[in-house]
């Protein structure tokens, strides 16, 4: 096929199907059945004995009550007399699917207060209305949002954060780069503490932190690194702009940490043994009695971060508290430290290669007791309640036999009891009662619909069941779940989980061309784990005749130190193994799989690992759709890369290009690109289609920028539409078994 650098694409052609017109027709016809229950307009008492919840009936809307101690649930009101009697009152016919307000509020005498944002009624004993006011307007407590690393961290500083001393005494100014010390008593008196800074080069910077007994004061000396710029280039808007982009391997702006002292005679920095080269430095937080000061790294190449402490008394630094790793450590997500006083923290750590909270003494650097431990991953923090003396948090892989990436939430209480609030089988996501007394636990897999379950949230008991969503219309109209599926990896030591979309529709008697829908970037794990009725780019493929697969191998996160650090240096692994053997064994199950015609697809580090796939494993996968690909690390972004391959750059860095194995291409790959991707600079994907075509590849190849696109562009309509085409015209039709 001739390679098509292709600016401005036309529409797929006329005499064949418009394919995203097509999915969205699907999409529609499940979209009505796919309207399930849950708790709708969920409200507490003031005291949290009673919760109403409206739930979605075929009449309309039922609004219910629980008992929050004894778990009953009866209707919040008599549907039938409060509707007739809203009737008489608003002049407008009310029903069920149409009532005139929005919440119920439980009052804690058993009555319920109805109300909209204008206007309210109370229900009586006897089902009649006195009219009201609506209370405090307020949201309704929402699912606890996860995801957002590991937690909200906490550091206490005394430190005063301004260029004069709290003492009002003495007054610091930066001057062409260097530090004078001004007392403010004398009025014209100076003294300069540095003269070898240099303005803009490498310079004492602020902001400046005083001790709280104004003796001492912190800053940083910085030196300055022009940082590389990136053309970003949009042929749509004929614009062009210059962005920061540093790459593995360049120099960086540095910032060190100095302490002063007022009298003169102490100026110090911690040496490299105490603080490595670091990617970043932050915090100068001052302890309350002015005897030591706290600041926080991450080193070059991402071997590990801490804290460093300087001792005013002894005048030294020193390294608190560090959590480091000679291969890795993923800072971005493992990073977090919550400080309960002065002298106490939790601290997050891998070091039994499970990550854990620890509590750490804040002035030994040493370790008082593991506050979770197992195999499993604690992943996040969701609240620390000092005053409870209880932690909220995420666990990770907690069920053995379970999908190690279902979400239990968990409670550890005064002496460090363990509690799982959510015991069920399932991926869970949690909202919580305004007193955290209770939950409502939405419990889902990839083949099931959520339950909602009212549990305590001190134990996890279950307190009532609130209903459970309905999938049966949904399969009445043709639709069925993906299925999670897991076997053993390459040496039989891990569980290997994914999930297996199958071909809509469906005939047993036929044979299906295979795709794999391949996300491997060590920072996560992307497989579907809950609920989901239409997930997008499975389900169009499916729709085009092909089986859907995803699953998590080796060099993903979420599963340990080990499985984790597969990847490190070593990027083109993928995990292909760990896939290749998946698939074999669900074959197995799955009889309409033919396994001679697989095909696989993604994007970013997605597109690095379809195109290593086809490249490395191209006995195995036919076909390969890479989107906005960052085919070779030294090209993309400094952080993301050297986090995987570490710093300085070495020989690995190539072994890793994609470029390197270019004249292995056996089957077809499809290439694309955003003209104005800011994400993964565009030079990768230029540089790998040059290779390709000097490998002799051009007849395997095709080629398309979408002009002014971002990163991402391959999932627009119009590319999905010609990634399906790609693989039909490489993969074929189904096939009579």
């Amino acid at each position: 096929m001739l390679l098509r650098l292709l600016l401005l694409a036309p529409l797929a052609a006329m005499a064949q199907t418009n394919l995203p017109a097509e999915w969205q027709r699907q999409y529609d016809a499940w979209y009505w059945p796919a309207q399930m229950s849950r708790p709708e307009n969920v409200r507490w008492s003031d005291s949290g004995r009673l919760m109403a919840y409206a739930w979605k009936e075929n009449a309309g809307l039922a609004w219910k009550l629980v008992d929050c101690t004894s778990g009953m649930i009866r209707p919040a009101f008599d549907h039938e007399k409060v509707a007739a009697a809203l009737s008489e009152l608003t002049k407008n016919k009310v029903t069920p699917k149409k009532w005139p307000f929005t919440r119920a509020i439980p009052l804690e005498d058993g009555r319920v207060r109805l109300e909209s944002d204008t206007a309210a009624w109370i229900v009586e004993a006897n089902q009649r209305l006195t009219p009201s006011q609506p209370g405090p307007k307020g949201e309704a407590p929402s699912v606890v949002k996860t995801g957002r690393g590991p937690g909200e961290s906490k550091r206490l500083s005394s430190s005063k954060v301004r260029a004069e001393a709290p003492n009002g005494e003495l007054k610091v100014e930066l001057r062409g780069g260097n530090v004078t010390l001004i007392d403010l008593k004398k009025g014209s008196g100076e003294t300069k503490l540095t003269q070898d800074g240099v303005e803009g080069k490498d310079a004492f910077v602020g902001p400046i932190s005083w001790s709280p007994d104004s003796r001492h004061f912190a800053l940083w000396r910085e030196r300055t690194v022009p940082v590389r710029q990136y053309l970003v280039t949009d042929s749509v808007k004929q614009t062009t702009k210059l962005i920061s982009y540093d790459k593995p391997g360049d120099d960086r702006t540095e910032r060190i940490p100095w302490v002063f002292s007022v009298d003169g005679k102490t100026s110090i920095r911690p040496t490299a043994d105490v603080l490595p080269l670091p990617y970043s430095t932050e915090r100068l937080d001052w302890s309350a009695d002015s005897k030591r000061l706290l600041s926080e790294f991450i080193k070059r190449g991402f071997t590990g971060h801490g804290i460093i402490e300087y001792d005013v008394e002894r005048r030294s630094w020193r390294r608190l508290l560090t959590e480091e790793d000679p291969k890795f450590v993923y800072s971005f997500a493992t990073r977090y430290r919550y400080d309960l006083d002065e002298s106490r923290a939790l601290w997050l750590s891998e070091r039994t290669g499970w990550l854990h909270l620890y509590s750490m003494d804040l002035k030994t650097g040493k370790t008082l007791d593991a506050v979770t431990s197992g195999a499993w991953v604690m992943k996040e923090v969701l609240k620390v309640d000092e005053k409870a003396g209880t932690i909220t948090l995420v666990a990770l892989g907690l069920v053995p036999g379970e999908n190690p990436y279902h979400h239990h939430i968990c409670r550890v209480g005064p002496g460090r009891t363990f509690v799982d609030l959510t015991p069920s089988d399932g991926h869970h996501e949690v909202t919580f009662s305004p007193d955290r007394r209770t939950l409502i636990d939405a419990s889902s897999r990839v083949d099931q619909a959520p339950t909602y379950t009212l549990r305590s949230a001190i134990d996890g008991r279950t307190i009532a069941k609130l209903g459970q969503a309905d999938v049966n219309p949904l399969k009445k109209a043709g639709w069925t779940p993906a299925l999670p599926f897991v076997a053993k990896d390459r040496d039989g030591k891990f569980d290997i989980w994914g999930v297996v979309t199958r071909p809509h529709p469906f005939d047993p008697k036929m044979k299906y061309p295979v795709i794999e829908n391949i996300y491997a970037g060590p920072h996560g794990s992307f497989a579907p784990r809950s609920f989901n009725w239409w997930n997008r780019i499975h389900r169009e493929l499916s729709l085009r005749g092909f089986y859907v697969v995803q699953l998590d191998g080796r060099g993903t996160s979420n599963r340990g130190k080990e499985f984790h650090q597969s990847s490190w240096r070593n990027l083109k692994d993928g995990g292909f193994p760990d896939r290749i053997a998946w698939m074999k064994s669900l074959a197995k199950s799955e009889p309409s799989m033919d396994l001679s015609r697989v095909g696989i697809f993604g994007g970013s580090a997605g597109g690095q690992n379809t195109a290593h796939a086809v490249l490395l494993h191209g006995d195995f996968y036919k076909a390969g759709a890479a989107d906005c690909g960052c085919y070779d690390n030294r090209i993309d972004k400094l952080w993301w890369n050297e986090q995987w391959l570490g710093y300085p750059i070495g020989p690995w860095y190539e072994e890793n290009s994609c470029a390197k194995y270019a004249a292995n291409l056996r089957g077809r790959l499809f290439l694309s690109v955003g003209e104005s991707d800011t994400n993964v600079d565009v030079k990768c994907s230029y540089d790998f289609r040059d290779a390709l075509l000097a490998a002799g590849k051009k007849d395997q190849i095709e080629f398309h920028v979408i002009p002014g696109a971002n990163h991402g562009a391959g999932e627009s309509n119009e590319m999905r539409e010609k990634r399906a085409r790609f693989f039909e015209s490489v993969l074929g039709k189904p096939l009579p078994l």
